[in-house]
């Protein structure tokens, strides 16, 4: 049996892989947050997501090697984003002064 791949033949990992992350209470102080996907899976995510539950915008900047980090965006309350098709070794989020809450699963 061989490893499930995506369109641009990066491996598909099974869910018993996924980092999942959940903070309820987003502090300033907690702010930025970083989390390191690869560090806690053993290889870079390429499935997911990143959900908003809480009452402020959280600007997110993802990384794929660890160390450089693209532009960031800001996802606002409610809002979901599809982490499908993306190679992500880490995500960075940064609180934008309101506190707020996230969910994230990437796999």
């Amino acid at each position: 049996m061989g490893i499930e791949r995506n369109a641009k033949g990066k491996p598909i990992y099974p869910s018993s892989e996924m980092f999942v992350a959940e903070d309820t209470s987003f502090l300033a102080g907690d702010s930025p947050v970083t989390l390191d996907i690869n560090a806690t899976v053993g290889h870079n995510g390429n499935r997911g997501y990143i959900t908003i539950d809480g009452a402020g915008d959280i600007a997110v900047t993802i990384s794929h090697d660890g160390s450089a980090y693209e532009t960031s965006f800001n996802l606002k309350t409610t809002e979901t984003f599809d982490l499908t098709g993306l190679e992500i070794d880490s995500i960075r989020l940064t609180h934008s002064g309101t506190n707020s809450a996230y969910r994230v699963n990437c796999w």
